[in-house]
């Protein structure tokens, strides 16, 4: 039987739900990486709050949750290029932010 689960680690606990939808993300070297697309729309929000600074951390908080998943060292600018051009924005119909 399939059911949610909760998995404590240091910082607290989350919240496993199998039933949650993902997006699968293939990298450069051929390996698939499946985020949670719930966790995915929050993480773009953030990355998007502002292009001028860096509102209370939103989007170095989000550079960092992207680059801990993809196992790489990057900046915000890298992360903002590679969703916009791969179309990311249209297939999740998220609004970039305008100047």
């Amino acid at each position: 039987m399939t059911k949610t689960t909760i998995e404590k680690f240091d910082g607290g606990f989350t919240i496993c739900n199998p039933y949650a939808s993902k997006i699968k993300f293939t990298c450069l070297d051929g390996v698939v990486i499946e985020l949670p697309e719930l966790t995915l729309r929050m993480i773009l929000t953030r990355l998007y709050c502002s292009y001028t600074r860096d509102i209370c951390g939103l989007r170095g908080s989000a550079v960092s949750w992207l680059n801990y998943q993809f196992g790489v060292k990057k900046t915000y600018k890298f992360w903002q290029k590679a969703f916009k051009e791969n179309g990311c924005f249209k297939a999740l119909k998220i609004k970039e932010p305008k100047f």
